[in-house]
């Protein structure tokens, strides 16, 4: 079977299950014998390691990687087998398989292709990170929810994604800030999404916030359970929040995964106080010359009644305490950064799917404010050793914010927004 029939059936199937689930039907998962949503993330060390997970239908019986240095794979390649749980989601049942390569060299290019002996996905690649790297570079990207009819699947968070990756394939890996789907516990929806990230998260790996509608199936919430199943992250965070929140290293920069939806997940208790012990063991240990840390909530937002007062309380001192440099949130759909505040400037994330909301407003702690309506957007953050540049980007090209932080200065520097096309 050629494999660019197999990829168009794939997005088809997609297209076909969120437009069933749209008008009332029940579709099936979409899942077939050939694997989808390949996905890369880091469970543990990114110079050494590489999580690879992917999906297929109940029918088949086992699931490899195969790999080996360069850009082929020959009969010396080697292959890890996959551990296998059952995704039981609303649009029917999937294998998700799950493998963590090992003793990896640093700097050095991959190929790759996962199976079970006989349905292959296509050939692909991935890089091992440099542990000593003192510069890097990497994409982020606000709420990519989408919803018919203004979206159809998941169309402005694919072009969005592919426009930031073309230009910046340099890229080392991918942050999304939470709200990645509009209906986190509907499986139509995770289908159209990661056939819209195809091309993209299978090459560089996805390292994921949660958002509140992650938690998201009916009028009730929940745990972000198909968020959780459906991506493999370190297993370092708090108990009862594994893979909710977590952290990890990259170079020179100490990275803080948390998870801010109290409001979603309080029927199973408070999630806030759990992770501050951890959050102030983890940023204690960190010796790390950059700290940046994500969260889907802004303590500093701008709609007026959307306060979060209970996740500035919880977590904002503990980030002070410990001198993080940088705070990336979500939520509010702006590109709206903050002064420095204690410290630590505050960056909500604007979006990179369809939605938009209509009463977004600049607030006295910001130092710049955009109001996307007219087009997603993503960001693009460089690290420079002694220097983080931060540059806000519309899907089209376009700057709109720069921000440069620099360890050599003795004040951040915040020039006014440059409005030219992105290299």
């Amino acid at each position: 079977m050629k494999l660019s029939y197999v990829r168009n059936t794939l997005s088809l199937l997609s297209v076909i299950a969120f437009v069933q689930l749209a008008i009332g039907q029940a579709p099936n998962s979409g899942a077939t014998n050939i694997p989808d949503h390949v996905t890369l993330t880091w469970a543990a060390d990114p110079a050494t390691t590489m999580t690879v997970t992917w999906r297929t239908a109940m029918t088949v019986t086992s699931g490899v990687v195969q790999f080996q240095v360069g850009g082929r794979l020959s009969k010396e390649a080697r292959q890890v087998k996959a551990d296998v749980n059952i995704f039981a989601a609303d649009i029917g049942e999937s294998k998700l398989w799950s493998a963590t390569l090992v003793n990896l060299k640093p700097r050095q290019k991959y190929s790759y292709r996962v199976g079970d002996g006989e349905h292959w996905s296509e050939m692909l690649s991935f890089s091992t990170a440099d542990p000593k790297t003192p510069a890097f570079k990497f994409l982020l990207f606000g709420d990519s929810q989408s919803t018919l009819p203004g979206d159809p699947p998941y169309n402005l968070w694919r072009n969005t994604l592919h426009n930031a990756y073309n230009a910046n394939p340099d890229a080392k890996f991918i942050v999304n800030m939470g709200d990645l789907v509009d209906w986190g516990q509907q499986g139509a929806h995770w289908n159209a999404w990661f056939a819209a990230a195809r091309g993209i998260i299978d090459r560089i790996p996805e390292m994921p916030v949660s958002g509140n509608h992650e938690s998201f199936g009916s009028r009730d919430t929940s745990k972000p359970q198909y968020w959780v199943w459906q991506f493999t992250l370190p297993q370092n965070g708090p108990e009862g929040l594994k893979e909710q929140a977590y952290s990890y290293n990259y170079g020179p920069v100490h990275f803080v995964v948390l998870d801010s939806q109290q409001e979603e997940q309080k029927k199973y208790g408070d999630i806030l106080k759990v992770q501050q012990a951890w959050l102030e063991a983890d940023l204690a240990a960190s010796k790390a010359e950059w700290k940046i840390v994500f969260f889907h909530r802004p303590p500093y937002g701008n709609m007026a009644k959307r306060t979060n007062d209970d996740i500035k309380a919880a977590f904002c001192p503990i980030l002070e305490k410990y001198h993080v440099d940088l705070v990336f949130n979500a939520h509010d759909h702006a590109v709206a950064r903050t002064h420095p505040i204690n410290g630590i400037i505050y960056y909500v994330s604007g979006r990179s799917g369809g939605k938009t909301y209509p009463n977004l407003k600049k607030m006295e702690w910001n130092a710049f404010f955009y109001d996307p309506q007219d087009q997603p957007m993503y960001f693009v953050v460089e690290v420079k050793d002694k220097r983080i540049i931060v540059t806000a980007i519309k899907q089209d090209g376009t700057v709109i914010d720069t921000l440069p932080l620099d360890r050599k200065k003795s004040k951040l520097q915040t020039p006014r927004p440059e409005k030219k096309k992105a290299a």
